[in-house]
């Protein structure tokens, strides 16, 4: 977004480049674009379905597949306006914005990469709560089974 933005100002104030940088922020965009689709922009779909527990995850990819469309439709509804009144500087905000995502992202949500559904249940409960269901799982599963000295066996 700040190459985009360097682009867009030599295309505004008409510079002796203003072609050549009209062609590429149009490339530009088709590079963000391209590399935000392969990289981002399936999180939003996935993750919550990786990192919730089984009984919140549809509600969980609801609201952020809901807050991702709100979202975009701020977006398109808000650049034209910016764009008309703030020309290049609108790409400045968005890279301020992306630059911001970063540490967030890289302290508050972890990797869930190659672990199982049970290894990403320890990174938010930890290893006592996943013990402990597991053992009240086992109490319940036990069958007892008592029998008789007199050689029939009945169940109680």
């Amino acid at each position: 977004m700040a190459v985009q933005a360097g682009l867009i100002y030599q295309v505004e104030n008409e510079t002796n480049i203003s072609h050549s940088a009209g062609i590429g922020a149009a490339v530009m965009l088709f590079v963000f674009q391209g590399a935000f689709t392969i990289g981002f922009q399936a999180t939003v779909w996935v993750y919550p379905s990786e990192i919730l527990p089984l009984r919140l995850r549809q509600k969980g990819s609801s609201i952020s597949t809901a807050a991702n469309w709100i979202f975009n439709y701020m977006v398109v509804r808000i650049t034209p306006i910016a764009i008309e009144n703030i020309g290049w500087k609108t790409y400045i905000i968005f890279a301020i914005l992306n630059a911001t995502w970063v540490p967030i992202i890289f302290f508050f949500f972890p990797e869930t990469k190659g672990l199982e559904l049970e290894d990403v249940d320890r990174l938010f409960a930890g290893d006592d709560v996943i013990e402990s269901v597991g053992e009240k799982s086992m109490a319940l599963a036990t069958v007892e089974h008592v029998g008789r000295t007199d050689g029939t066996n009945e169940r109680v």
